[in-house]
C-alpha cells in the first residue's frame, strides 16, 4: 500500500503490532471505580470507521484507497470536493472540529493535513447510555459529580463517543452489544478513551463489577468493599501484600467459610476456587474476620487465628488469611 496516502491507521488493516499490548497495572473494580472518570452500562450504535471495525466482514473494501489517491494527484477543485464526500462518509460522526476543518480545506494540502489529524486518532465507538455509575468532572461546587446525586444520571439515555486504540490495546466493541464501560476523559482534547487496561467488557461478563458498582450507586454511606484471601501458605500472604493488587495467591483454600463479626450482626460467606472472598455494602468501622472449615455451622472447627482491622469510609479493604493446610 502506498506510503503517499498518509493514511496513519491503514497500516492496521494489514499487520498486526509487532508486540502484544502491556498494561500497567490490572486494578480491582473497587480500586478502578474510584480511579476512573466515567462507569456506564451503555449499547453500542455505531463503530467508527468501519472499516477499523474488527467484527465487520467487509471492513477491507469500505476504504477507497486508490480513488483517495487518484484524487489527491488530479489535485483540481473538483477532486478536493469529491475528497471531501468521501471522508465526511468513512467518519460520518466525526468530531465537530475536524468537521469544521474538512469542509473549510481551500486546497489540497490543508485537506489532507486535517484528514490525518483525523486519521491519526482511534476508533470512535458510539454507545447509547443506559446506566450511569459514576460520572466525574468538577462542577460549581468543586465536588465530583458522582457525589451528587442529582447529577448521577446526567449522561443516562443520551449517546456518547468513547475511543479506543485501533490496535491490539483497543476494546474490541461489536454494534448492538450491550458493555459495562470504564473511560477517562482526556484533559486536552475532552475525548472519553478505553481500552483492554481498564476493566471495560461486555455486560454478560461483568457480574462482580455490577454487584460492587450498584452497592456503590445506592448504598448511601455503607459502600465500603472488603476483598481478601485464604491461603494455607504464609509466603503467598507476603508475596500478595507486595503484588497489592494481585488477582490470586498461591496455595488458595476453597470452600472456607468466612465469617465477618463487626457491632452489626455477623455476616459469612465462602471463598471461590481461586480462595477469595468478598463482602460488600459495609459502614465504616472495626470488623474481624475468622475462618472455618466447609463443614460450619454443622461442626465448628475454627482455621488459624481470627484478624482484627478497621474499614473506612467508602473505601476499598484488602485483607488476606492464614490457615493451616488440611
Amino acid at each position: 500500500m502506498s506510503a503517499t496516502l498518509g493514511f496513519a491507521l491503514v497500516p492496521l488493516l494489514c499487520a498486526a503490532p509487532a508486540q502484544p499490548c502491556r498494561c500497567a497495572a490490572s486494578y480491582p473494580v473497587c480500586t478502578e471505580a474510584a480511579q476512573t472518570d466515567v462507569i456506564f452500562i451503555g449499547t453500542v450504535e455505531s463503530v467508527e470507521p468501519a472499516f477499523l471495525d474488527p467484527w465487520n466482514a467487509d471492513r477491507l473494501t469500505l476504504l477507497p484507497t486508490d480513488e483517495i489517491l487518484r484524487l489527491r494527484e488530479e489535485n483540481s477543485p473538483a477532486s478536493l470536493a469529491k475528497l471531501k464526500q468521501i471522508y465526511l462518509k468513512l467518519y460520518p460522526n466525526m468530531p465537530l472540529h475536524y468537521k469544521e476543518e474538512i469542509v473549510g480545506a481551500q486546497n489540497h494540502t490543508d485537506l489532507r493535513k486535517a484528514f490525518d489529524s483525523l486519521s491519526a486518532q482511534d476508533r470512535q465507538i458510539r454507545l447509547r447510555v443506559k446506566t450511569v455509575f459514576r460520572q466525574k468532572q468538577d462542577g460549581p461546587s468543586g465536588k465530583d459529580k458522582d457525589d451528587d446525586k442529582k447529577d448521577d444520571d446526567d449522561l443516562a439515555g443520551k449517546v456518547v463517543t468513547v475511543w479506543t486504540d485501533p490496535g491490539d490495546c483497543g476494546f474490541n466493541f461489536q454494534t448492538g452489544e450491550t458493555y459495562l464501560v470504564y473511560a477517562d476523559d482526556d484533559e486536552e482534547t475532552g475525548q472519553l478513551a478505553t481500552s483492554v487496561c481498564h476493566r471495560t467488557s461486555r455486560l454478560t461478563d461483568a457480574g462482580d463489577d455490577l454487584a460492587y458498582l450498584y452497592s456503590l450507586k445506592d448504598g448511601g454511606e455503607n459502600v465500603t468493599r472488603l476483598e481478601g484471601f485464604v491461603t494455607s501458605d504464609p509466603r503467598a500472604a507476603l508475596q500478595w501484600e507486595a503484588a497489592r493488587f494481585a488477582p490470586t495467591v498461591g496455595s488458595p483454600q476453597p470452600g472456607i467459610v468466612i465469617r465477618l463479626n463487626s457491632a452489626q450482626p455477623p455476616r459469612y460467606t465462602r471463598t471461590s476456587p481461586e480462595g477469595k472472598f468478598v463482602f460488600d455494602g459495609l459502614a465504616a468501622g472495626d470488623y474481624e474476620l475468622s475462618a472455618f472449615d466447609s463443614r460450619y455451622p454443622q461442626t465448628v472447627r475454627q482455621l488459624g487465628y481470627p484478624k482484627s482491622f478497621h474499614a473506612e469510609a467508602k473505601s476499598c479493604a484488602r485483607q488476606i488469611l492464614t490457615v493451616p493446610k488440611d
